[in-house]
């Protein structure tokens, strides 16, 4: 098998390559992850050869026309012409506070490391949920716990989740070598936690379950969740992936974070990508048992900036922007529902920023459709062909989507 790493000036490997969503080809099959060529090697590169390369591409850069970055428009978001409502973001966000605790940190403390902001970040989540500081890691988005969680466990046993959930961590735990076992969704696109529970043995390490889950949006009842977590967490970690836990109608109920206080063999992830409006920010955070927060902490490769640390604790407590956030997902969420049910069209009953809907074709074909309208949606998640993911926005942007879905649809 070949190896599979970043090359150092020295020919060592640095890290692993981690897999994700926005992953693509490169030449030669090689992955480029966030901008970072993972390179698939068959021998070590040396020093020499390594040195060379760099010579080489820092001449040809040196006789190129070189381009302002710095006066390129539109590096920051979707431009004005684009409808983005394929990630799952909140562009209500970040508040005037995030704002303004961005800029003072990038002020302040943008030279020194961000050790005394994300402590206090950390105290600031404990305190909420009831726990220690020893039970919170945080890191550079909550996909880093799930990475990191994949990294720890995939060592000691397969992972069970659902065929259909957000998955780039259990590509990761395969890429290492590890077995993951997914369990296909009812005939009500719900996750199958019967099933779930039925197949975790001696064998399995990690429980992995998303709710509310993406990409259906489809949450699983609090008692409902809490029974299976009581019950399989004796025979393996439970990890409930919690990203859109804030938009549910009733998020303290949904949340397991009470099996953490309770001391159980569960991890519950959180984000603050989503109602706190800070996606580009990258914060993340998992609460855990102290032995269970300890062992991500040595998987995670990451933490979050002091920027990003300090928009989310100005976040955090900021009860008039989350909910106003939330209202405005909400009557977006309406509106697309809405839409789908005029053209009866058939989606899943959604807590989250995000619809999912049947809309009776090939879902990539139609995505190309309203790309073509500079509306961007979501295609095929396997193995849903005809089903299709709308994301929240704007409510300026959701209803240029509505006039151009139903365009574009009854077109055929």
């Amino acid at each position: 098998m070949p190896l599979k790493g970043l090359i150092s000036a020295e020919g060592g490997r640095i890290c692993e390559g981690w897999g994700s969503l926005s992953e693509r080809k490169g030449a030669n099959n090689d992955v480029i992850v966030y901008g970072v060529e993972t390179v698939y090697m068959t021998a070590e590169v040396s020093r020499r050869a390594f040195m060379a390369t760099l010579a080489g591409a820092a001449a040809v850069a040196t006789a190129l026309p070189q381009r302002s970055w710095a006066a390129a428009p539109m590096l920051y978001g979707p431009s004005a012409s684009v409808v983005k409502l394929n990630a799952n973001e909140n562009p209500y966000g970040p508040s005037k506070k995030a704002l303004q605790a961005i800029n003072d940190s990038a002020a302040q403390g943008g030279a020194y490391y961000p050790g005394k902001i994300n402590r206090a970040l950390a105290e600031a989540i404990a305190e909420r949920h009831g726990l220690t500081p020893d039970h919170v890691v945080l890191t550079s988005g909550s996909m880093e716990c799930l990475f990191a969680a994949a990294a720890a466990f995939t060592k000691y046993g397969r992972i069970v989740a659902p065929g259909l959930t957000f998955g780039p961590h259990l590509k990761v735990a395969e890429r290492m070598g590890g077995e993951v076992l997914r369990v296909p969704l009812t005939g009500a696109m719900d996750q199958d936690l019967e099933r779930m529970a039925a197949l975790t043995d001696s064998m399995t390490s990690l429980v992995y379950v998303c709710n509310p889950n993406n990409p259906t949006g489809l949450t699983v009842e609090g008692g409902r969740m809490r029974t299976f977590c009581e019950a399989v967490s004796a025979r393996a970690t439970v990890m409930v992936d919690e990203a859109y836990n804030e938009l549910t109608d009733n998020p303290d109920a949904t949340s397991m974070v009470d099996l953490v206080r309770r001391g159980e063999n569960v991890i519950v992830t959180r984000t603050f990508s989503k109602l706190y409006g800070l996606a580009g920010l990258r914060v993340g955070y998992a609460l855990a048992p102290p032995h269970l927060a300890e062992m991500l902490q040595r998987h995670a490769m990451t933490s979050p900036s002091g920027v990003g640390a300090a928009a989310a604790l100005a976040s955090y407590n900021d009860d008039a922007f989350l909910a106003y956030s939330k209202s405005k997902i909400v009557e977006g969420r309406q509106m697309v529902q809405a839409l789908f049910d005029r053209l009866e069209i058939p989606h899943v009953a959604s807590q989250t920023n995000f619809v999912y809907a049947d809309i009776g074709r090939d879902a990539d074909a139609f995505q190309a459709k309203m790309r073509a309208e500079n509306v961007l949606i979501r295609g095929v998640y396997e193995p849903y062909k005809t089903w299709s993911r709308v994301s929240m926005g704007k409510i300026e942007d959701l209803e240029r989507f509505v006039a151009t879905f139903e365009r574009v649809y009854t077109l055929g």
